[in-house]
């Protein structure tokens, strides 16, 4: 079988395809991936073969800007108000409108764009049999119709764009019609044109969506999904000597993520309050912080070690908690190491705030991730974990949750139930007769 994978050229997205198309090639099929310029160099530390178009497209504000990309916060509001949103439903708009369908208008242009039609153009010539793509990159669907093959979506979080198509469906009315369609739709339509292509479902949300999500917590129930166990994977990396040693104390990690790092600027407001809140414990601390999310900190303490980054595949085993920002792939790699977890999170609405011009322009996010409300909710109802927040908790009320998460028993119980769940489902190399079904045009597994 001739599989050809879809991503977007950020490591967020890129890596996390990275097992799916090793488990894949370690089968005898064949693979190849198509990313944008300046996204190939992950690919290929995974042993893929990777393929670009074009010239690299800044991922910057600025440039953002330049096209009119940016979110509009009044059409955000003027739809959450047509569609008469409760507070959950609120937040996954906010979400959606954004952020993916911000990223959706940016990688589909409506104008020709060597990087992105070069993309369908091979798929023409190399004729996949299967094409894969990551949820975030809805030419994936663009690319497998114009080639004639089979094609799968890969979730790497909450289905916003399941759940916003089912939204315009089940609750669009004139006061929506008459602000438009689906944002994401406009903007795969005219890609889709340019190659004769019509949108439609299939072509959206793929004919199957591989759901490494706990099934209770999807946003979208009307979809095919085979269900897959999410492999932390981040690329390949030299180890650092420390890591090696058994730690003295306990050591715990704290990650905030690495896609805030590129847009936000001035500090995370986050990192103060947890360094004073493990400031004196008798643990060791390994922070993956840049020299910006420190910037409004004070100083670190003496049992932080600050190191920009390290793999948590490896890093986590070696840690009894971890702290961190609730987005959904740091949350596969904790669940996987069977540790507790304390996420960082807040009640406030997702709300981007703009500033300045030009080159300068910034832009202040909520302090919460996208993924934070499913993680959270996965991990105290399991008993593996606690959420806090810093806006509204002191540093000692997070310092006591913390010795707590690191002393009581039952978390650890909790935290080695997430991780049996987790083994529980089937692996990339599992899944591979229910996609090759998918290819053949039949059905297996998928539910």
């Amino acid at each position: 079988m001739r599989v050809l994978f879809a991503t977007i050229p950020h490591p967020t997205h890129s890596l996390q395809i990275v097992p799916y198309a090793q488990a894949l090639q370690n089968a005898g099929h064949e693979v190849c991936v198509v990313t944008g310029p300046g996204g190939e160099g992950d690919l290929l530390s995974g042993g893929l073969a990777a393929v670009s178009f074009g010239e690299p497209v800044p991922l910057s504000l600025a440039n953002w800007k330049k096209h009119g990309l940016l979110p509009s916060q009044e059409m955000r509001e003027r739809f959450a108000d047509a569609f008469d949103l409760d507070p959950v439903d609120r937040d996954h708009w906010d979400v959606f409108y954004q952020y993916y369908s911000l990223n959706a208008r940016f990688f589909l242009p409506r104008e020709h764009r060597a990087d992105i039609d070069g993309m369908v153009e091979f798929a023409k010539v190399w004729k996949p049999d299967l094409v894969l793509w990551e949820s975030w990159f809805p030419l994936g669907g663009v690319i497998a119709r114009a080639c004639g093959a089979a094609h799968a979506r890969v979730l790497l979080g909450p289905d916003y764009l399941g759940w916003s198509v089912e939204l315009f469906r089940e609750r669009g009315n004139a006061a929506v019609a008459a602000l438009g369609g689906n944002p994401v739709v406009e903007a795969v339509a005219p890609v889709a044109e340019r190659h004769g292509l019509r949108v439609d479902d299939d072509l959206l949300l793929g004919q199957v969506t591989i759901d490494p999500l706990p099934e209770e917590l999807r946003l979208s129930r009307r979809l095919t999904t085979l269900p897959v166990r999410g492999i932390p994977y981040h690329g390949g990396h030299v180890l650092p000597e420390w890591l090696h040693r058994r730690p003295e104390r306990p050591r715990i990690a704290v990650s905030l993520g690495l896609s805030v790092r590129l847009w936000q600027t001035g500090g995370d407001t986050r990192v103060p309050k947890i360094m004073e809140a493990v400031e004196g414990l008798d643990v060791e601390v390994v922070a993956t912080l840049s020299e910006n999310q420190l910037a409004s900190t004070p100083r670190v303490p003496d049992n932080v070690r600050v190191v920009e980054f390290v793999p948590l595949s490896h890093l986590l085993p070696t840690c009894t908690a971890i702290v961190y920002h609730g987005a959904g792939g740091t949350f596969r790699a904790a669940q996987a190491a069977g540790i507790p977890q304390m996420i960082i999170d807040t009640e406030e609405p997702h709300r981007q705030i703009f500033s300045g011009e030009g080159d300068d322009i910034r832009v202040s996010n909520a302090d919460r991730h996208q993924d934070s409300w499913f993680c959270s909710k996965y991990i105290t109802e399991r008993g593996a974990g606690v959420r806090m927040n810093h806006q509204k908790q002191s540093a000692e009320e997070i310092r006591a949750e913390l010795v707590r998460l690191l002393e009581d028993p039952a978390y650890r119980k909790g935290a080695a139930t997430l991780r049996d769940e987790w083994l529980a489902k089937p692996s990339p190399a599992e899944i591979i007769p229910d996609l090759a079904a998918l290819a053949d045009g039949g059905e297996r597994g998928g539910r």
